[in-house]
């Protein structure tokens, strides 16, 4: 699954690559950078998706929350559930049914972390591997995605969620997340436009849902093995020998 990605791409260079606005409640400065963005821990990332005919580039929080009327401390404990969502089930999955038809997005990163289990010739798992995965190519993914607002009754604020949609590995991928055997589905250009635009058809976007990025355009090495308490700076990036 994907739930650790990287994103310091900035706002102002994605607007120009994706010929998008910044949302007014997004400052032309803004330069936050993610270098291991944990979903569990809810960080607001950078989104583009389709308003009034228009591209926006805006800030929503990772794990999805759904239109419920459901207090926000539930809603919290359900957006842990929510961080990726499965595309074989997506559209009978109540968190994700009614956003799939026209509340999609893509979640542009540089690269995620999966981890590699190691096991011995008994099958028992012996040890575990972060790996970093990035494009060869280009300068970021274009995962796809979905969003959702959810209205805090107790306080009437609103709160923007999205989620990573996911799908069988690829040959690539399946050998480093060599456990649940999944990874996001990670669209090519010439699809972002297809799938952020709310008025194309069902059928479309479960075509779209059936697209493998191909194992050639995809990158991997190992880095540090503690991944989730090394600062949030480009050390996590660093790549590390197998002997390490």
């Amino acid at each position: 699954m994907c739930y650790t990605a990287t994103q310091v791409t900035k706002a102002n260079k994605l607007q120009e690559v994706y010929v998008a606005k910044l949302s007014p409640s997004l400052s032309q400065e803004y330069t936050s950078q993610f270098y291991k963005a944990s979903g569990f821990d809810h960080p607001k990332l950078l989104i583009l998706l389709q308003k009034e005919n228009e591209k926006l580039i805006d800030l929503y929080q990772w794990g999805l929350m759904p239109t419920w009327n459901k207090p926000l401390v539930e809603m919290l404990k359900q957006s842990n559930r929510t961080l990726n969502a499965r595309s074989e089930d997506i559209r009978t999955t109540s968190s994700f049914r009614g956003a799939i038809k026209n509340q999609r997005c893509i979640i542009p990163v540089n690269s995620f972390f999966e981890y590699k289990h190691i096991f011995n010739d008994k099958g028992k798992k012996i040890d575990t591997l972060p790996f970093l995965i990035h494009p060869k190519k280009q300068p970021f993914f274009n995962l796809a995605g979905l969003y959702s607002f959810y209205n805090d009754p107790a306080t009437n604020l609103w709160h923007k969620t999205f989620t990573i949609v996911t799908e069988p590995a690829n040959t690539f991928m399946a050998g480093i997340h060599n456990s649940a055997k999944r990874m996001p589905l990670m669209l090519s250009d010439s699809l972002v436009d297809d799938w952020i635009n709310p008025d194309s058809p069902a059928s479309l976007i479960d075509d779209i849902m059936q697209f493998a990025c191909d194992d050639s355009t995809l990158e991997a090495y190992r880095v540090v093995r503690e991944l989730k308490t090394v600062p949030n700076d480009e050390s996590v990036l660093k790549p590390i020998e197998d002997g390490e």
